[in-house]
């Protein structure tokens, strides 16, 4: 019979119950709102990272310990998730994969199948977003199920970043059946309803969801690879990035995401705190609205590049680690020459260039920021005191995350500052991603007909060779033209409590929380 708890009884069951929850649950202060949980809808960092942890992408990546306290994403070893295996036609034009036979779909248990794989294609080329971009770069021909669990994909012609691109956080299957049951006249891809809601198979699954507050995930119990260490994982929104390094070193929180580089250094040496260090070939870019003046003008934007005190922020931001950029591919990135980077910094130079351009007195401009990224603000503070010098003008324009992303979409920010994630080490994918006339993260209005032509060789050239002279005239284009500046090179470093394990670098520095444990 049951008889309800009384008294120091009760109060020593709630502590208990409130102790193990606490154990098993991972709290992450993070800097804003998810903004949508619509795979092809996502352009932002938050809504990737829960992405990937709540959908089941066909591929993923190797990784492996390197003694320094986390584990690396072998870029160069790619394994089935979603899939399970998979093997090629004597011409690699045709690709015929398995759907992994233990792969489920969280919410209603059913498998996942090959049908649901053609709806995810059929909704990327629907909806003409982000996946339908991954679609074309993998020059995807045609798609078919051969059976419940077999698919088969042919190619147009050879495809070096089909497995890259398709391990990508929006690369994954959703449940079909589920989904169209909210396609209407007005939304026929239920995006509105898919914004908010993820019928994934990942390794978690949203629980609850209070916007602005915080968003709780809770552990697949069936995932293939096995149940999360975290029952839970919060992800609490905490808009002062003071704050967040607050909650962490007061131990209310695990992990602190979007942090200041002077808060991860007052971390550093914090008890019950340890800051994860990674080198990457992530880059920060100042971007120029190429369509409108006075940056329609190449000699304008070579002025400011002249004006960066790069080895300075590298020093002084980053206490060395990084590198100061040298060129738009990263300096530890394939293909890379620093030799063709004659840039440093030097204001006679950079005045020099304004007047040749016809600015002579310099001009004012805004550069606008998203508030979710604090290394950026710091940048800008840096480059504003540099660009004075030259007799140019900066304003810093910080907007919220959603502001600052539509914006990008529409062009209509004069300049702008943020990470470029070199999800894939291969100049060619970037290009096809930023740089080129139709990129789909064209941000800058840009276009040159000869890179364009250039990334497109990249994008099927496989002889070493050819490669690396290709890349050569990657950079000598874009270092000539000057579309974006690459400021740095960044070091990725993450703010945790010290009995936090198992972390994995990925290359897009999304945080996975399923191989992370508590010591015990």
């Amino acid at each position: 019979m049951f008889r309800p708890i009384a008294g120091a009884a009760l109060a020593i069951a709630t502590a208990w119950s409130s102790a193990a929850f606490a154990q098993q649950t991972l709290t992450i202060a993070i800097s804003g709102e998810i903004e949508t949980l619509d795979p092809p809808f996502s352009q932002f960092q938050r809504s990737n990272e829960v992405n990937y942890n709540v959908l089941d992408q066909f591929f993923r990546y190797g990784w492996a310990d390197t003694g320094k306290g986390y584990a690396l994403a072998d870029t160069a070893k790619v394994e089935g998730s979603a899939f399970e295996s998979w093997t090629w036609s004597g011409d690699n034009k045709v690709l015929t994969l398995k759907m992994r036979k233990d792969a489920k779909f969280t919410a209603s248990g059913k498998p996942v199948t090959a049908d649901d794989v053609l709806y995810w294609v059929e909704r990327a080329r629907g909806t003409k977003a982000g996946t339908d971009w991954n679609v074309n770069t993998a020059h995807i021909e045609n798609v078919k199920a051969i059976d419940a669990s077999t698919v088969e994909i042919t190619f147009s012609q050879a495809s070096p970043w089909f497995f890259a691109l398709f391990r990508d956080q929006s690369q994954a299957p959703i449940e079909a059946a589920v989904a169209k049951e909210h396609h209407t006249a007005d939304d026929p891809w239920a995006a509105k309803w898919l914004s908010k809601n993820s019928p994934g198979s990942g390794e978690y699954s949203v629980a609850e969801w209070q916007p602005g507050v915080e968003m709780r995930l809770a552990a697949n119990p069936s995932y293939w690879d096995g149940k999360a260490f975290f029952d839970n994982v919060v992800l609490k929104t905490v808009p002062s990035s003071a704050n967040r390094a607050l909650l962490l070193k007061n131990g209310e929180v695990d992990i602190a995401r979007d942090l200041s580089n002077d808060e991860i250094n007052l971390l550093r040496d914090a008890p019950g705190v340890k800051i994860v260090s990674v080198p990457t070939r992530n880059q920060m870019l100042f971007g120029f609205n190429t369509t409108q003046a006075p940056f329609d003008n190449a000699k304008v934007r070579q002025a400011l590049a002249w004006a960066v005190p790069y080895d300075d922020i590298v020093a002084g931001l980053f206490a060395g680690a990084g590198h100061a950029s040298k060129g738009p591919i990263p300096v530890e990135g394939q293909g890379h020459d620093s030799a063709l980077w004659t840039v440093s910094t030097n204001i006679d130079k950079a005045k020099q260039l304004l007047a040749e351009a016809g600015h002579p007195n310099g001009f004012a401009f805004t550069l606008d920021i998203d508030d979710g990224n604090p290394t950026a603000q710091q940048i800008a503070v840096v480059l504003k005191d540099a660009f004075s010098k030259a007799g140019v003008d900066m304003t810093i324009n910080v907007q919220p995350a959603s502001v600052f992303a539509e914006g990008l979409g529409k062009l209509s920010h004069q300049a702008w500052m943020r990470d470029l994630l070199w999800y894939v080490d291969d100049a060619g994918y970037t290009g096809e991603l930023f740089f080129k006339t139709k990129a789909v993260a064209n941000w800058m209005g840009y276009s040159n007909p000869k890179l364009d032509e250039t990334i497109t060789k990249l994008g099927v050239a496989v002889d070493p060779a050819e490669r690396k002279a290709l890349a050569a005239d990657y950079q000598k284009i874009l270092i000539e033209d000057m579309p974006t500046i690459a400021i740095v090179d960044m070091p990725f470093e993450i703010a945790m409590r010290d009995n936090i394990e198992g972390y994995v670098q990925l290359p897009d520095n999304l945080l996975w929380y399923w191989p992370l444990k508590r010591a015990q």
